[in-house]
């Protein structure tokens, strides 16, 4: 018999209650343990906490969020973050403020309202997710290279802390991912209702009123960038743009050997983030389809065996734009050149150029910024 753990849920998070008592209950939850009866080996445990995040400047506040871990609705979960406003800066973001662990066991459910600020409208949605997934993300842990500056040696860090994190879309769109210190993956997709019943004068007593309501919602708005103003104005929010976000090209990376690079982390427009440790995996680069890049970070030897580190931005629309003349079939040879004679702090060095079956493509015009550094320790 395998190491089991329970979780033990207290009491459900209620609003309601919590204003008629003027208080709020806590929700603690417990990890017991049930040693194998075939060995005395103590496995290790993976724990995840919840999160949330948006697009950047369509703010959000979740009224009542709970990641339900056992077969039914009415058992025992994580809750959310709530009572506050959510706006990230980059969509992946694991934002909120921390709620409790869960032990040894993937959630099943998301139970979920919150109002979204640029709309004025709430959405909710009960979601059966793909838990099997999720688990398979989490069980066996994330390995990644550390230095040990004791040993000044590398070595294998398995991580087991994870984070459900949820991305809350105007429109009502609901994407989960799961994070950890090296990659933040989608594991589902999901569309919630609008619900015009949600009251929000239970969360905040100044939302009681429809213009207590309005005013809530013009504070939240009103340092929002021009460009988002006129379309909460004009009804013109891009529903639609957040969808082109998600589609996945043949992309892989492409590296020369003598610029012994050691790590690229992508980041995508999309949220999710990839961790590549060549060391790990015998200098080869794993082949899948991937969102269009936003960020690179690169580490890798100049000409005198200088460990260096380079940042680079891509400016999303340029870079959409790029991607999406190309299309989704072709496969894309992502080049990461390196001048190996780079500077610290200089601003120019690595470019980037798509091989596809026509030519090169140049993608230095979407390049918003980069930087190179020196990095003494690895990782």
């Amino acid at each position: 018999m395998s190491e089991i753990f329970l979780l033990l849920r207290i009491e459900k998070w209620d609003y309601k209650k919590m204003a008629n008592n003027m208080k709020i209950t806590t929700i603690l939850f417990m990890a017991l343990s049930l040693f194998s009866c075939q060995n005395n080996k103590k496995q290790k445990k993976y724990s995840w906490t919840a999160s949330v995040c948006t697009p950047r400047n369509y703010p959000a506040e979740i009224f009542s969020g709970h990641l339900i871990v056992g077969k039914t609705l009415q058992s025992g979960y994580v809750y959310m973050p709530f009572d506050l406003v959510i706006n990230s800066n980059n969509l992946g973001d694991n934002d909120g403020s921390p709620t409790e662990w869960a032990t040894e066991i993937a959630p099943k459910f998301l139970d979920i309202t919150w109002l979204s600020f640029t709309e004025k409208k709430s959405y909710s949605g009960v979601f059966e997710l793909d838990s099997e997934k999720i688990e398979s993300l989490m069980i066996n842990g994330s390995d990644r290279p550390y230095w040990d500056p004791e040993t000044k040696k590398k070595g294998i860090a398995n991580d087991r802390n994870f984070a459900i994190n949820t991305g809350l879309f105007p429109g009502g769109m609901v994407v989960l991912y799961v994070f950890s210190q090296s990659n933040m993956t989608i594991v589902g997709r999901y569309q919630a209702h609008e619900d015009k019943n949600v009251e929000w004068g239970i969360a905040h007593e100044i939302m009681k009123t429809k213009a207590g309501f309005d005013r809530v919602i013009d504070a939240n708005i009103k340092e929002l960038p021009q460009e988002i103003l006129d379309q909460i104005a004009n009804g013109t929010i891009p529903f639609g743009y957040w969808e082109t976000l998600f589609r996945e090209y043949h992309i892989m990376p492409l590296i020369k050997a003598e610029d012994k690079v050691e790590t690229i982390r992508l980041k995508y427009i999309n949220g999710e983030a990839e961790s590549i440790f060549l060391s790990l995996n015998g200098n080869s680069m794993p082949i899948k389809k991937r969102a269009i890049p936003r960020k690179i970070n690169i580490v890798w030897h100049d000409v005198n065996d200088v460990r260096m580190e380079t940042d680079i931005f891509f400016d999303e629309k340029k870079s959409k734009a790029i991607f999406e003349r190309i299309g989704t079939a072709e496969p894309i040879g992502f080049v990461i050149d390196i001048d190996r004679n780079t500077k610290p702090r200089e601003t120019q060095g690595l470019s980037i150029k798509l091989k596809i079956s026509s030519g090169v493509i140049d993608m230095n015009e979407a390049i918003e910024s980069q930087e190179s550094f020196t990095k003494p320790k690895p990782y």
